[in-house]
């Protein structure tokens, strides 16, 4: 009898009260699952603990969607699923994450040089290569080409650079023009020729490469006897061509330049102003005399 009055006051609880086994661990009520018996939560059900890597890796991703234009605080913030006061625990404004993702993708740049190389041939491997990474980040030269970083990795690939320079037997300002004709090419190269641009997805293309070629042989050749002539040999997929020869022509310039020897500029000569003929001591004594004789 005890038994059966135990298990009817247990029928008859309180609904806000949950009933214990004897065990003394919580039961379910059909509503909510045990945390005992729950299933490990999805990976992908977490979400990643924002950290100043991530926040560049994300603002990496905008950029090479949708272009540098396209990077805000409040848009890289959506992407995080966050508010963007959050980004600010990681990073200072836009220019220091700027910055950031500049140092990140220039550290991707092998700096290693064979020394047995001529001076010239180290500054081409170190163009290529800097051109390839910054194509691998689709955007990121563009922003490159307005920032100017001073973060480790950019130091470290300034210095790779003024080195062979500077070994060349370059002076102080001409190898420091010379730093900036090479940083300058080949930045400019992948800002304004990207292998995503329309012109090159069209001359990749050999219908419309050869549609374009058959254009050019049909203007007029009174008014476009060049493009008639030698369109076929512009518009073509030499993308790669087009990088290393510009290069080896800055190369063989530089060369000559360092061979050249310095010419001071000519001496201009001194312009003076006509002075005014001072009195002879002969006229200021007769001066006298004839004053004093008045």
């Amino acid at each position: 009898m005890k038994e059966r009055v135990g298990v009817q006051d247990r029928a008859k609880a309180p609904p806000n009260k949950r009933a214990r086994p004897a065990s003394g661990a919580p039961t379910t009520d059909g509503r909510s699952r045990s945390l005992w018996f729950n299933a490990p939560m999805n990976d992908q059900d977490r979400r990643p603990q924002l950290t100043r890597e991530r926040v560049v890796e994300e603002a990496l991703a905008v950029i090479a969607h949708d272009g540098a234009n396209a990077l805000t605080m409040r848009r890289l913030a959506t992407r995080l699923g966050v508010v963007p006061g959050a980004l600010y625990n990681h990073v200072r404004n836009k220019q220091q994450l700027q910055d950031l993702l500049l140092d990140g993708v220039l550290a991707e740049v092998e700096l290693d040089l064979d020394p047995s190389l001529a001076w010239t041939e180290q500054l081409k491997v170190l163009a290529h290569r800097l051109r390839q990474v910054l194509e691998d980040h689709p955007g990121v030269a563009g922003i490159l080409k307005t920032r100017d970083p001073l973060g480790p990795h950019s130091l470290a690939l300034a210095e790779a650079f003024l080195g062979p320079l500077q070994a060349a037997g370059f002076g102080d300002r001409e190898a420091g023009l010379a730093f900036f004709l090479l940083l300058d090419y080949t930045i400019g190269f992948a800002v304004s020729s990207p292998a995503t641009s329309v012109n090159e997805q069209r001359v990749r293309d050999h219908a419309i490469r050869s549609q374009l070629h058959q254009f050019f042989r049909s203007l007029p050749p009174d008014r476009f006897p060049a493009l008639v002539a030698l369109g076929e040999h512009v518009w073509v997929d030499n993308r790669d061509e087009r990088f290393t020869a510009g290069l080896q022509v800055l190369a063989d310039g530089l060369e000559h330049a360092r061979n050249t020897p310095h010419r001071p500029a000519p001496k201009r000569r001194p312009t003076t102003t006509p002075r005014r003929r001072q009195p002879s001591q002969q006229t200021t004594d007769r001066e006298i005399q004839g004053r004093g004789t008045r």
